[in-house]
């Protein structure tokens, strides 16, 4: 798992050098709740944004580890470092590469892969998600589609 501190970040990348990579590799994201079982009941404690991306239009031959899955997944973590906030008082954004092939029914079933940003807090990740965590994911979104990343 990597740990990437939101404070260390500070994104250099500009939407023009970006935007390119999210229409050559079909970029989109996804939110899900992340719940965990504390103490014998459900709590949503964060939530986990996955980012998903192909090769080239039409290229189906994406794997991971492969060249092609390679550069896709090095253009989700450069969309997902310049996405994640400067500041990220009290929780944590964890960033992970799947080294699984995905297919959507969403996107056609096209195979993919995924780079997912976790977000929680930071000392205690037992604590149900409030409105820091929903403030940091609605901030990575606003990036995201400030960069031309549909959500999904």
């Amino acid at each position: 798992m990597q740990d990437i501190q939101a404070t260390e970040v500070g994104s250099n990348e500009t939407p023009a050098r970006l935007k390119p990579l999210v229409r050559k590799h079909g970029i989109c994201y996804e939110v899900w709740p992340c719940v965990l079982l504390v103490r014998d009941r459900l709590v949503k404690v964060g939530f986990t944004l996955d980012l998903c991306g192909a090769n080239e239009e039409g290229d189906r031959h994406v794997t991971p580890g492969s060249p092609q899955g390679t550069a896709t997944l090095e253009a989700l973590r450069q969309i997902a470092e310049a996405s994640l906030p400067r500041q990220a008082d009290g929780m944590r954004c964890d960033v992970q590469p799947d080294s699984s092939l995905h297919f959507s029914p969403r996107r056609r079933f096209r195979p993919e892969v995924v780079l997912s940003i976790i977000i929680l807090h930071r000392d205690n990740f037992e604590l149900p998600a409030d409105a820091s965590e929903e403030g940091c994911l609605k901030q990575i979104c606003t990036k995201l589609q400030e960069l031309g990343v549909p959500g999904n």
